[in-house]
């Protein structure tokens, strides 16, 4: 398990080591839950108003949560890497390694998605309290 907390540790450095591009991806992630909570706070114009079951307050919710799991997991990334490495064969040198190759994947693409989901969190957090606690129209 050492070897793969070590791929996990190199990975998250490297990827610590393109400031802008998580700065990026943040600012990206900001801007959509801005325009989507405005969305529902514009659907819900009533806050009391509950639509096929759901209330204004459930609704942001659940929009924060899938969000942060869709910006923040980033499963493109990690399907494209492993169909490169069987496109390329690259798969067949890494499985020779002494490593498993399911456990090495794992590690790096969860080296990749740490930082982000963590701040994604920290976002929706405070967005979904502002949003959720004053019912203000931003």
């Amino acid at each position: 398990m050492r070897k793969y907390f070590y791929i996990y540790k190199s990975t998250l450095i490297e990827n610590l080591s393109y400031i802008p591009n998580i700065i990026l991806g943040f600012s990206n992630f900001f801007i959509m839950m801005f325009v989507f909570l405005n969305l529902w706070n514009y659907i819900y114009s009533d806050a009391t108003q509950i639509i096929n079951g759901y209330t204004m307050k459930q609704m942001i919710w659940y929009v924060l949560v899938t969000e942060v799991l869709w910006f923040g997991s980033r499963n493109r990334i990690l399907i494209r890497e492993i169909s490169q490495d069987i496109k390329t064969g690259n798969i067949a040198y890494n499985i020779n390694k002494p490593y498993n190759y399911v456990f090495y994947i794992v590690a790096k693409h969860l080296g990749e998605i740490t930082i982000k989901l963590i701040l994604f969190i920290i976002v929706r957090n405070n967005n979904g309290n502002v949003f959720c606690r004053t019912n203000r129209k931003f």
